[in-house]
């Protein structure tokens, strides 16, 4: 009997499948009831004791009920469920590098055009529109060229970039090949979290399968392309875009200033094209199916799929995709399997999201509704907050990651976040709270260098704004 695993970090599959012929497969965005296995088209939790019955009892399958996986609302995770990670033959007959084929048979002018057309965005959490920095690269003359992917992933709760390279390695791959040879750079690196183990693997052994299919020297005709894995020091400083590149140069995560920006002057001093690996990994989709295909998802301005980590208190705390402009409540009821206990809010965006309450359980999930909560999509992150949870103890939690994982390279950041947390603590000793918070925040979020710094006061401020009674302020006179 044939039966396929999910092979990702998130699932044990430490079994004895003695009478099963096994194969692996990508996540399926079942986390919480993993390990998963597929057996008769079926989705099933399994353990030694099922699979006991079912070798004793091959009929017993049918008695399972089996879990959903809606290929219909995803992009990136479409294929997950018959794509092993590990074998690019199985991408291939996926449809994988049609894509690729496609783009080098085009203008890299009609690339560009046809990513602008579908509205994709930066999937790392600045959002910025991919097409523009495609188009900025490429306009550069200045040579060598290079292509940056970014799996640095340092933020607390957040997997999704983890388990899109775990499970579908081949789409980054892909995706890179394709930008590169639109911007005509001629080197890539991959620059992943050490931690992510599994997924360094997977990723390095479809570069050596790319490669040895020979697309690599496709990509430029005269000097061949490659593509090299980065391992980050685990630093969350790390993952903005210009410490990343201190880190490959062999330097401390030490963010530079900007301008000037890396499209112009980035590795090296050379014109680089940086991505999230899940914005790369849309690009083969995009244009092997047209603009039209994916912005038949989500809305204006919000155009495409998401991947999500979802945590916290909910029953199937997961990764998973899900289409932009779907509520809090319908991820909640779809994909999180509804609600575990009572419910407080939410924590939208990661560490530097906003902590918005359980009134906005109907907010519309796209780039601008999140916005005008104080909040933001980012890298995709969303912890449910259980009722039970202290909203200032847990905002200190997020401070003191801050003030922890601050570079110490400025002031207002190294020495604001530190001061944040320190007020918190003091409240939750009986302290009130400082007439100047305000400016205290504006400062840290005005002043900062890089990103860290400028979104660290945003789970407070948030937070401050949808939990009043939590905070009970009082202002010094």
């Amino acid at each position: 009997m044939k039966i396929k695993v999910c092979s990702c970090s998130n699932c044990s599959n430490d079994f004895d499948f003695t009478g099963f012929e096994v194969e692996k497969c990508g996540c399926l965005g079942l986390c919480g009831f993993g390990p998963i296995g597929i057996i008769n088209s079926k989705i099933i939790p399994i353990n030694d004791k099922i699979l006991n019955k079912i070798k004793n009892d091959p009929n017993y399958v049918d008695q399972l009920q089996s879990l959903n996986f809606d290929k219909n609302t995803k992009i990136l995770m479409k294929d997950n469920d018959i794509i092993d990670p590990e074998n690019i033959e199985t991408y291939i007959n996926a449809g994988g590098f049609k894509a690729f084929n496609k783009a080098i048979s085009m203008n890299p002018d009609e690339i560009i055009k046809e990513i602008e057309l579908s509205g994709l965005r930066g999937r790392g959490g600045a959002a910025f529109p991919t097409y523009k920095k495609l188009q900025m690269v490429k306009q550069e003359t200045n040579t060598p060229k290079y292509i940056v992917a970014n799996l640095e992933e340092g933020e607390v709760a957040s997997f999704n970039n983890t388990i899109l390279a775990e499970s579908n390695p081949f789409s980054i791959i892909e995706g890179m090949l394709i930008a590169a040879y639109t911007v005509e750079a001629t080197k890539g690196y991959i620059f992943v979290n050490h931690k992510a183990k599994l997924a360094i693997k997977r990723l390095q052994n479809a570069i050596n399968q790319a490669r040895n299919k020979g697309y690599f020297k496709k990509v430029n005709q005269n000097l061949e392309f490659d593509i090299e894995i980065r391992r980050s020091p685990s630093a969350y400083i790390a993952g903005e875009e210009t410490a990343m590149l201190e880190v490959i140069e062999g330097k401390k995560a030490y963010p530079r200033n900007k301008p000037p920006f890396p499209v112009s002057v980035g590795l090296f001093k050379k014109p680089t094209l940086i991505n999230n690996v899940e914005t790369l990994a849309a690009i083969p989709y995009i244009i092997l199916h047209g603009h039209q295909y994916y912005t038949s998802f989500g809305s204006q301005g919000s155009y495409g799929t998401k991947m999500i980590s979802l945590t916290g208190n909910v029953n199937n705390p997961c990764v998973n995709e899900v289409p932009f402009n779907m509520t809090i409540k319908e991820i909640i009821e779809k994909i999180g399997m509804g609600y575990r206990d009572s419910n407080k809010g939410f924590l939208v965006g990661g560490p530097s999201g906003g902590i918005l309450s359980q009134q906005f359980e109907t907010l519309k999930y796209n780039y601008d509704e999140v916005a005008k909560t104080g909040a933001m999509v980012g890298s995709g992150g969303i912890y449910v907050i259980p009722e039970n949870m202290n909203i200032v103890e847990f905002v200190k939690y997020l401070m003191k990651f801050f003030a922890d994982e601050s570079c110490g390279q400025c002031i207002p950041c190294r020495v604001g976040t530190k001061k944040l947390t320190e007020i918190l603590q003091n409240f939750l000793n009986g302290k009130e709270l400082p007439n100047n918070l305000d400016e205290i925040n504006d400062f840290i979020m005005n002043v900062s260098l890089c990103g860290l710094g400028q979104a660290a006061p945003v789970p407070l401020i948030t937070a401050m704004k949808y939990f009043p009674d939590e905070f009970k302020i009082k202002i010094h006179s």
